[in-house]
């Protein structure tokens, strides 16, 4: 299996407002024991809607996406 480069979650700044969980059109994320937790990594798409949505700025995506010729 390859590895993903899935977003960073700095669990430190996140309040489980649940926003991004909500903003995810895959549904990867979820909230469960008090986490942010990635439920279904395989389906992240890395689209960073859960970034861009994070009012606490506590989802982080650190890859990027280039084409080449």
């Amino acid at each position: 299996m390859a590895e993903l480069n899935l977003p960073v979650i700095d669990a430190t700044k996140c309040t489980l407002c649940g926003i991004c969980v909500d903003a995810c059109p895959e549904e990867v994320l979820a909230i469960e024991a008090d986490a942010l937790v990635f439920a279904h990594p395989e389906q992240c798409t890395l689209c960073a809607e859960c970034e861009t949505v994070c009012p606490e700025g506590a989802v982080a995506c650190y890859y990027q996406i280039s084409w080449t010729d």
